[in-house]
């Protein structure tokens, strides 16, 4: 089961993000996620959250919190998609607002994997996904003008063999202290392949701006 999360964050082109909501999803609108509703054109199963982004609680708020809290509002989003079985979580509004909060959403991702479920965080321009040994790895965007770049993620390194892409790996290992990983490109779609071996791995793919 999929479960999209729609949080407060900037959405600037409403028709690209459409791609990443399917029938049949699960829609949580968390706090001011409500905003992006009728652009996106849809509607949400739950809306929950403190709403002090929104400024009021709506009326047909399945769950509401206080301000003062542990968890965020799209922390909450996920608790609840995990506790209803979910699988699969698509984060949207999620990227490019506070750094702060882009950087809780990111761990929220490791906090999805630990919990038996896949997460991925997306914009128009950029899909974030956590990866931990045994993964093979399958990139979302196509096309040899994006690139993807990889980095150790809650951990000291991380262990990566990336083939068919213009800087191969061969059981790289790559350390949180220094940036190895970032910008590489698929170069060979039909000969692609990324694993990891050991540890928690960031990967990051960016389309190239034109």
């Amino acid at each position: 089961m999929r479960c999209v999360i729609i949080s407060a964050g900037k959405i600037r082109d409403y028709q690209l993000m459409k791609k990443y909501i399917g029938h049949g999803d699960y829609i949580i609108a968390a706090d001011g996620g409500c905003r992006h509703l009728s652009a996106l054109g849809v509607r949400a199963d739950c809306i929950l959250g403190d709403f002090d982004s929104l400024g009021y609680i709506p009326d047909d708020a399945a769950e509401v919190y206080p301000s003062q809290k542990d968890d965020t509002d799209t922390m909450l989003a996920i608790k609840h998609g995990l506790g209803m079985g979910m699988t699969e979580f698509v984060l949207l509004g999620c990227l490019g607002g506070r750094l702060d909060h882009t950087a809780a959403n990111i761990s929220a991702l490791q906090y999805i994997r630990n919990h038996g479920a896949a997460g991925m965080l997306a914009d128009e321009s950029t899909v974030l996904r956590v990866f931990g040994q045994g993964d093979e790895i399958k990139p979302v965007m196509s096309g040899r003008e994006n690139y993807f770049s990889v980095f150790p993620f809650g951990c000291e390194y991380a262990v990566v063999s990336a083939e068919g892409v213009m800087y191969p790996m061969h059981y790289q290992r790559l350390h949180s202290a220094f940036p190895l990983g970032v910008s590489n490109h698929v170069t060979d779609p039909g000969n692609f392949s990324m694993t990891v071996h050991e540890g928690t791995a960031l990967i990051i793919e960016c389309q190239e701006k034109r």
